[in-house]
């Protein structure tokens, strides 16, 4: 009965203490949180030509990934510019907004310091960001 008792209570245990793994924000890479400027964009030229173009927003910096899995868009509108966002398992991230619903990213590149997002919907397109901060300061 005693060891009846103990098998019970390791197996009450063992399922209070489950983790979820299925969580899409641990696939959030941690250097992914901050804020970021957008410096470049790499387009097409049309005639089947690829290159990088400088480019610059006139914003303190153009998204901010938060750890909450909070997300701003400075170049939206003020009342839908704040979603959230997960990150899948291959690297696309997911954004869902109020005024727009939800579209994708493929982050193609991550470092400390910068990001190049596969932002192609029609034609071959990447943005280059660098990061600007790491602080979640209060809005």
């Amino acid at each position: 009965m005693k060891n009846l008792i103990i098998i019970i209570l390791i197996a009450i245990t063992s399922f209070g203490c489950s983790k979820n793994n299925d969580d899409p924000k641990t696939n959030i890479p941690g250097n992914l949180i901050g804020k970021w400027k957008l410096i470049e964009i790499y387009t097409n030229s049309g005639n089947g030509e690829n290159y990088w173009v400088k480019t610059d927003t006139g914003k303190p910096y153009d998204i901010w990934y938060k750890e909450n899995s909070e997300i701003v868009i400075s170049s939206m509108s003020e009342n839908c510019n704040t979603g959230t966002f997960v990150v899948s398992s291959d690297n696309k991230i997911t954004y869902s907004f109020p005024c727009t619903g939800d579209s994708n990213v493929k982050i193609e590149s991550l470092s400390e310091t910068n990001l190049i997002t596969d932002v192609t919907y029609i034609e071959y397109e990447l943005n280059k960001y660098q990061k600007i901060s790491d602080q979640n300061p209060i809005i």
